[in-house]
């Protein structure tokens, strides 16, 4: 069938669609400026907090040489005895300080500590040094003196730091050290991955880098940059830079944004195309309709061409119906996005929109996995395991699953009798309970006082275990009519205007194709206001050995003490599951890299590991490897956005427990948790 598109009929859809993309667009350009701004103030805020630490830790190692000056000016020169012993001590206490010189009133040093790989600078003198201008200016003025980042007599670099010493009523000499900051402020970025630092003295020359800062590919509007005057007398002042890592820092979420475009732009299309499809079913019915009324004005010559109007406007309902589910099938991708915000960070204002789209996207869910078991099976895709159950123990299961369901609705569910059976089978017991669950949803839907009763039965038969199951309701029933086609696609019992009850008539077709995949056999009968009975034949292989015990332990709902590392590159991943743990009454530690990790299990102790499988450095499955080499007793687990069998097998094969695919949810996280943090 081919469609003829007029340009009438495009207008008004296209109006629709153009004025809700221009509504998407404008929200989200508001969201991305929203999302910039938020970025520049977070950088802002941990700049300015970085660069007090800093300057706090540069200032505790000039204390350290200005309480030494006091000693010795108070005791006017007698403390001096004791300077080297001081001086050694301050080096063992400011591991920033790499030497301490005692230089005296002619510029000529006397004195250092340590002596060893200093010995080129003893007896020095700075009269024909470059710094000997702001030496004197210093010893002048009485203020500490701190040159720029030099390169030194004895090799090496660093800041030479020169505090005047008086006593006697005249000047005595400055104690000197030289000063590499490095190793106080690594100390203070250990916690810092999402950042990089740049120090730079007066003359441009940097001295200080943390996480290969790039500041000239960065923009301008994501670096923190400000001064601090170190030598007023000379005018120096040191430049503090403080950037996100990444060349791009604003990309990861705009990406975020560009979900809610894509999201947006899915749903006005969608939008515009029911609008589009109401009003061409508008149409054509009302021509049907007047095409009717004309064939009722006829004469009863005419009898069989009213019926094949009817049969005509009967085909055009399908026609819709099978249009709007057309339509609905694009909605699979929405799940996915919906599924990418869940593990993003969301505006609190949005919180609301993305709540109800989570509970309307289930129940399309449940509409879209129906619609691909049916394309497994009419493709001839569809795979059977070779699990071993019980049959008898599997109903049981099923039916005290929707037992709470059924009462709730003010009806009884119960097994007709005893199930004592020791009897296992080899099939697929998921596709063997899919069967069972269906009917009980399609029963529990259509009753609506009384209730269900399941009976089991079963025998031995050389091919295997024969078994029967009846499920009979006390529902609304099928008309006789029907009955003959309860098994179609799509087919409802009460459809049209009237319609109760919701469905979309996929149910029951894909059980009959199931069970005709087990080679069985389904039968139904029926009386309408008194209720259905369905019966199911099928025979399974007998199992000669019971399966091994699977079944879960307890679930954990207290996870105190637990210590769980987290290694995702992806920020925003790494939030999630933090904030997902933190309900379970887990604080979890993070690290962005295999390299990471693994330098933090050698020094502390987890008792479990959630492990990114991609990451930079050092990947999650190399990263195992080399765990396991001096740990094998934590627990790894692989969590990851990839499902590829291939990534699976690769993550077991490493060493990892177990592998856990994204995104998960909260009651499977918990369930595994328990699983794996049991205590024996």
């Amino acid at each position: 069938m081919s469609f003829k598109f007029s340009k009438k009929e495009l207008l008004f859809p296209s109006a629709v669609f153009l004025v809700l993309m221009t509504i998407v667009i404008v929200l989200w350009q508001k969201s991305e400026n929203a999302e910039k701004l938020h970025l520049q103030n977070e950088i802002r805020t941990a700049g300015f907090l970085r660069f007090q630490e800093f300057v706090s830790a540069g200032q505790i190692n000039l204390v350290s040489l200005e309480d030494l000056k006091n000693r010795i000016e108070m005791t006017k020169g007698e403390y001096f005895q004791y300077w080297e012993e001081d001086a050694k001590l301050i080096l063992r206490q400011n591991r920033s300080i790499k030497f301490i010189q005692w230089i005296d009133s002619s510029m000529v040093i006397q004195n250092v500590v340590p002596l060893e790989g200093n010995e080129a600078v003893l007896g020095f003198s700075l009269k024909d040094h470059p710094r000997k201008k702001e030496w004197e200016g210093h010893v002048q003025d009485g203020s500490i003196n701190i040159s720029s980042w030099l390169e030194l007599v004895q090799g090496g670099n660093a800041f030479m730091v020169d505090v005047p010493v008086y006593f006697d009523e005249k000047f005595q000499g400055t104690i000197t050290a030289g000063i590499d900051f490095s190793y106080s402020f690594d100390n203070l970025v250990n916690d810092m991955p999402m950042y990089a630092i740049e120090i730079k003295d007066e003359n441009g020359t940097s001295f200080y880098k943390h996480n290969n800062p790039e500041l000239e590919r960065i923009k301008n509007d994501f670096v923190f940059t400000t001064t601090y005057s170190v030598d007023d007398l000379d005018g120096q002042e040191w430049s503090f830079s403080l950037m996100p890592v990444g060349v791009d820092p604003f990309e990861e979420r705009k990406w975020n944004m560009l979900v809610f475009l894509v999201f947006g732009i899915v749903l006005s299309l969608l939008s515009s195309s029911l609008v589009y499809f109401y009003k061409r079913a508008k149409k054509e019915n009302m021509r049907f309709r007047k095409a009717y009324q004309r064939l009722q004005e006829l004469n009863t010559s005419l009898t069989n061409e009213q019926l094949i109007a009817k049969k005509a406007s009967l085909a055009k309902s399908e026609f819709i119906a099978n249009m709007s589910h057309e339509i609905r099938t694009p909605l699979n991708a929405i799940l996915g996005f919906i599924e990418i915000l869940k593990m993003s960070e969301i505006d609190a204002k949005l919180q609301e929109y993305l709540l109800l789209m989570d509970i309307s996207s289930k129940k399309l869910l449940l509409l879209v996995d129906d619609i691909l078991e049916i394309e497994k099976i009419e493709s001839g895709k569809s795979t059977f395991k070779n699990d071993v159950f019980s049959p008898s123990e599997e109903v049981k299961s099923i039916v005290s699953i929707y037992k709470p369901s059924t009462e709730q609705k003010g009806l009884f569910l119960k097994i007709d009798g005893p199930i004592n059976s020791n009897q296992f089978v080899h099939g697929d017991v998921g596709k063997f309970g899919q069967i069972l669950t269906n009917l009980l949803r399609n029963a529990l839907k259509f009753t609506e006082k009384g209730g269900i009763t399941v009976s089991y039965h079963e025998r031995k038969v050389p091919e295997g275990l024969a078994i029967e199951i009846v499920i009979k309701d006390t529902g609304i029933g099928i008309p006789k009519e029907k009955l003959h086609s309860i098994f179609d696609r799509f087919m409802q019992i009460d459809s049209g205007k009237a319609k109760r009850h919701e469905g979309g008539g996929l149910g029951l077709y894909i059980s009959y194709q199931l069970i005709s995949l087990f080679k069985g056999n389904i039968n139904v009968s029926s009386t309408l206001g008194v209720g259905t009975e369905f019966v199911i034949d099928v025979t399974f292989p007998l199992a000669e050995n019971k399966p091994k015990d699977t079944s879960m332990p307890s679930v954990i709902t207290d996870f105190s003490g637990c210590k769980i590392l987290i290694v995702d590159d992806n920020r925003i991943n790494v939030i999630v599951l933090k904030k997902t743990l933190e309900k379970f009454g887990i604080q979890a530690a993070s690290v962005s890299n295999g390299q990471r990790a693994l330098e933090l299990l050698q020094d502390d102790t987890f008792d479990l590991v959630f492990m990114d499988v991609h990451m930079p450095l050092m990947d999650g499955f190399e990263a195992t490897v080399e765990i396991r080499k001096f740990n094998t007793d934590v627990i790894i687990i692989g969590f990851s956005a990839d499902v590829t069998k291939e990534a699976i097998d690769r993550a077991l094969g490493v060493g990892m427990n177990d592998y856990f695919t994204k995104p998960i949810t909260f009651d499977k996280l918990r369930e595994n948790l328990s699983r794996h943090l049991l205590k024996v």
